[in-house]
């Protein structure tokens, strides 16, 4: 399944319900349904998180390559809506699960007092701690699904991140550049039998996202 399908497929179905029907569809066409206008900035999100999911599937490539298993868009026992982005089993036999995120190049993702921000406090900053306890969900999620510790990292495209990459709340926060590199770097030995193990019961409990296709 490709990387994002779901994020881009709810996000349309948000804009076509808000327009279901003449009356609403008419509002809408005029400018003057705010449902509508709700549902579009909804949308928008979703395109941005699933062009991000895409651009993130392209750098976790060569992690295929060099044997580990990248399920992408899968769905979380437990979770009513909420994806797994991305779920990696690694050649040492530990679990990851990485977060796409394509935020504005304009302002810097940084962490102050356990809360994720993302922008200048004198332009009014975007308090994106909502991702983070999101992450920490899901990732407890997968975790009780497949039987293992998780590691959840978040990747950030576009926006530049402080430091070159911060821990919040025990979630790495790293530049989408740096993403393979932290990966790997967190492996341990390799451990082929552990590795294929783990990935089979991974594909098997979390199969990929309903709306992925």
């Amino acid at each position: 399944m490709s990387a994002g399908g779901s994020a881009a497929r709810w996000g349309e179905e948000q804009r076509r319900a808000a327009r279901k029907g003449v009356w609403r569809w008419l509002l809408a066409a005029l400018g003057l349904s705010p449902a509508a206008r709700r549902a579009d900035a909804r949308a928008a999100d979703c395109v941005a998180g699933s062009v991000g999911e895409q651009r993130t599937a392209v750098l976790l490539q060569p992690l295929e390559d060099a044997g580990w298993t990248v399920l992408h868009d899968r769905a979380i026992p437990g979770a009513r809506r909420a994806n797994a982005d991305h779920v990696l089993v690694s050649p040492g036999g530990r679990l990851f699960m990485v977060d796409s995120k394509l935020w504005s190049r304009k302002w810097p993702v940084h962490a102050t007092g356990g809360q994720l921000w993302h922008g200048q406090a004198a332009r009014g900053e975007a308090d994106r701690t909502q991702s983070v306890r999101s992450v920490l969900y899901e990732t407890d999620l997968v975790a009780r699904a497949v039987g293992v510790r998780v590691q959840p990292v978040i990747a950030v495209h576009n926006a530049p991140v402080s430091g070159d990459g911060f821990f919040v709340q025990g979630v790495p926060v790293v530049p989408a550049g740096r993403l393979v590199e932290v990966l790997v770097g967190n492996d341990g030995p390799r451990d082929r039998a552990a590795a294929v193990v783990l990935a089979r019961k991974a594909a098997a409990v979390l199969p990929p996202h309903p709306g992925s296709a």
